[in-house]
């Protein structure tokens, strides 16, 4: 049988340390990640390899050279572009002439390979995925499996609410030759998001087999640091080469030990070490082949690479530092420090907790180094939430951190791709876009600058100038302390995807920037997106059946931009509208009805001609009636209560069921350039026509609405316990009608209920409808009271 080893990654997530190592190629005790998968095929008796290489692939090459120094027979193939997983796999096929296993070069593990194999042939599967268990499932693939084994269902990279499982994609497989022929070539294919939807979709033989055994993902630095304690523990059954001479202490040959030093278990001492007197190595540290540790230092779960110098009473603290790096005398670095490739730190200087330092850097003498040196720290949660990032203004979101974000968000986009960019009236929200601008232009990024806005027009704009995408910013005021929210959309105008939230945090945190003085973006000033905007949406109703009808309305809203830009509109249509808070009585005024504007343009309140507010539910409904004729399809989230579908479908719209955010809703209809739920000035106005047409005030037409019975509560639920949550509750109500499309939804004779892990909070959401409100709010009781139970066992 044969392996291909995948061997192409970057380890981005792992920089500084990986910008001169790909990294299969990152050492773990003294060693190539890749030499520990080597020896696991080679005991499970598969010593005939393929490598695939992208990245840095001569440093692979000239380590491993054929293979015969390691017992197994090395075959590489080099993408010239980059193909994906499974198109790297096909681009060994002339080596891949029958049964054969997938790993990756960039995991550890000593899962039993051979026990993979056997229940792929007991299951005459097509393709086998090893899976393993993890308690926090978010950043790997989850894959649901039946009693057999067939796999049912894929999750990749899941939200909270997506958690239904805790197997987990290893990214290890079992193929028969077959699988080869539905890759096509010199394509960009991926095995989770491609190739076993197709699988699966084509009910193909497709099986996954839970592993036991140790399984690490080397993805980030914490877990690098971590898979390095699990060795020295003894936790993974790995072959580790060097002498142990006292419990867990592992002395590889000729090291140099002065009689004064002090060795605190476990550690790991590559060979040629030198400590000279007074040294302290504390527990769970690891040096690199061919270092010295100069007199009085004291190391403390630190990990060195090969080469590094470390001067007298240095002092460093769960630091990592790569190859040939020189450490001064006196020299503090601290807890998650990171320094590159020859780099050299002056003496007496000090590196403050979680600074990275990339390669061939100087620190000055007695420099204290507070920030990342070029290249910035990782934050220690995602930037984006459910509705683009959001942060305290002036203390959590800068005109420096804009800066960064803005020019990381550069660097994935083409040269010389358009942004639009907007944002609403307040001054800080207005700096900042300029800093935005400055830094797309400045990375050779045009921008379309369309001015004051709200999110909905900059969505418009973007597909009007056929932009590559959009930002907008605006404060959230209805807090005490006021926060900015950034929203990036797509091409189409749609919220950007979660891979894209992903590729954007990931690139912010790296800040891996591109700039050049010869390649400069332009900036467009567009003073007339608002006309357009307005001119389009006017050609959507029936405006002249709203003018017959003549509104007089009561409009809340920021007083600084949106009066001005309703004016037209609202002069368009006929209406009449009065600006002030809805607090102060409807009946005071005299008008049909009353509307509450949220600042950004997308959401709103209204009142009736009585006063009384409209409930979220009764909203939706007259939204839904009031686009009635305009859209054959619309997106209605899982949490929407079924007289919404029933409303629908009376009215001949197609209801798709979606999760909670705004891009799985709106890209339902991606063609449409303004959508009911997210868009509140085109709703409103559909609303007005709606009311024309029906010829009764808001009041008599909110009675005609269907009844629904809504509850939501939250139950406070660590970060850690939500993946276990979700799995019990799983658990518990199986052989139930179950839906999964966002969170978990149960029904049962009195209703539904819905358990939703927040994104953003230590806490799960539970929606609940019932025949009653007393059915309602008993049943999100009872959930809101298993969960707690959950936890408390």
């Amino acid at each position: 049988m044969k392996a291909v080893i995948m061997a192409g990654g970057k380890g981005t997530r792992l920089r500084p340390l990986t910008v001169h190592t790909p990294k299969p190629m990152v050492p773990l005790l003294n060693r190539p990640c890749m030499e520990y998968t080597i020896h696991l095929l080679k005991r499970h008796g598969i010593t005939d390899i393929a490598v695939t290489l992208q990245y840095l692939p001569d440093a692979i090459r000239s380590y491993f050279g054929d293979g015969s120094r390691f017992g197994v027979s090395l075959t590489y193939f080099e993408e010239a572009t980059p193909l994906g997983t499974a198109g790297s796999v096909k681009n060994c096929a002339e080596f891949l002439d029958d049964r054969f296993l997938v790993i990756s070069g960039d995991t550890l593990t000593d899962i039993d390979l051979t026990e993979a194999v056997r229940f792929h042939e007991r299951n005459g599967a097509l393709a086998t995925l090893i899976l393993t268990r993890v308690e926090t499932p978010l950043e790997f693939g989850v894959v649901m499996t039946d009693e057999s084994g067939r796999i049912t269902r894929f999750l990749e990279k899941p939200s909270w609410a997506e958690v239904f499982s805790d197997t987990v994609n290893t990214g290890m497989y079992v193929f028969e030759p077959e699988v080869l022929s539905y890759i096509e070539e010199d394509r960009e294919v991926d095995f989770s998001k491609e190739l076993f939807p197709a699988f699966l979709d084509a009910a193909l033989p497709l099986f996954g087999h839970i592993a036991e055994g140790y399984w690490s993902d080397i993805g980030s630095l914490d877990v690098y640091r971590q898979t390095q304690a699990d060795m020295l523990d003894g936790r993974v059954r790995v072959e580790i080469d060097a002498r142990e001479i006292a419990p867990r202490i592992f002395l590889e040959n000729h090291v140099r030990i002065d009689s004064s030093v002090r060795l605190e278990g476990p550690v790991y001492i590559g060979e040629n070490v030198h400590l000279q007197a007074g040294v302290s190595v504390g527990a769970y540290s690891v040096l690199g082949s061919h270092s010295v540790i100069c007199a009085g230092t004291r190391l403390g779960q630190s990990i060195l690479w090969e080469n590094s110098y470390i001067g007298q009473r240095a002092e460093l603290t769960g630091a990592i530092l790569g190859r040939n790096v020189s450490v001064g005398p006196c020299v503090l670095l601290g807890e998650g420090a990171v320094i590159g490739d020859r780099c050299r730190i002056g003496a007496k200087a000090v590196v403050k907790d979680g600074v990275k330092v990339w390669p061939h850097k100087e620190i000055e003498e007695c420099a204290n180094v507070h920030t990342s040196l070029i290249y910035g720290t990782k934050q220690s949660k995602r930037l984006f939430g459910g509705n683009g990032i959001k942060g305290l203004a002036n203390v959590e979101i800068t005109p420096e951190f804009v800066t960064r974000l803005a020019a990381a968000y550069a660097y994935l986009l083409k040269p010389g791709s358009k942004i639009a960019l907007s944002a609403c009236a307040h001054p800080f929200a207005q700096l900042l876009k300029h800093s935005v601008m400055t830094s797309l232009c400045s990375s050779g990024i045009d921008t379309i600058d369309i001015g004051i806005s709200i999110a909905p027009v900059n969505r418009y704009a973007v597909r009007q100038f056929h932009c590559q995408g959009g930002i907008h910013i605006h404060m959230d005021e209805s807090a005490e302390e006021k926060q900015v929210v950034i929203q990036f959309v797509d091409q189409l105008g749609l919220p950007v995807s979660r891979d894209w939230e992903r590729k954007i945090e990931n690139a912010c945190w790296q800040e891996t920037y591109v700039r050049s003085l010869h390649h400069l973006g332009y900036l467009h000033v567009e003073h007339q997106v608002q006309e357009t905007y307005t001119r389009e949406l006017l050609e959507q109703i029936d405006a002249a059946l709203i003018r017959r009808r003549g509104f007089n309305l009561l409009i809340e809203c920021e007083p600084r931009f949106l009066p001005a830009f309703l004016a037209p509109l609202f002069g368009a249509l006929g209406v009449t509208a009065v600006y002030g808070a809805v607090a102060e009585g409807v009946g005071r005024h005299g008008v049909d009805l009353a509307v509450r504007l949220h600042k950004n343009g997308e959401q709103f309140e209204l009142f009736t001609d009585t006063g009384e507010r409209l409930t979220p539910e009764q909203l939706m409904a007259l939204q839904l009636l009031a686009c009635r004729g305009q859209r054959r399809q619309i997106g209605l989230p899982v949490s929407a209560p079924e007289e919404m579908e029933q409303l629908a479908r009376r009215m001949q719209v197609e209801v798709v069921r979606t999760k909670l955010s705004p891009r799985a809703m709106m890209e339902v209809s991606p063609d449409e350039r303004f959508h009911p739920l997210f868009d509140a000035v085109f709703s409103l106005v559909c609303i007005l026509a709606h009311l024309s047409r029906e010829k009764q005030p808001l009041s008599q037409l909110t009675a005609q609405l269907p009844a629904c019975h809504m509850d939501k509560t939250t139950v406070f639920c660590p970060w850690a316990w939500k993946g276990k949550v979700m799995r019990k509750m799983l658990e518990e109500h199986k052989g139930q009608q179950l839906e999964l499309v966002d969170g978990i939804k149960v029904y049962d004779a009195h209703g539904w209920v819905l358990i939703l892990p927040d994104t953003e909070h230590s806490h799960v959401n539970i929606i609940s409808q019932g025949v009653t409100a007393e059915s309602a709010s008993t049943l999100a009781a009872l959930f809101a009271r298993r969960i707690a139970e959950f936890q408390s066992r």
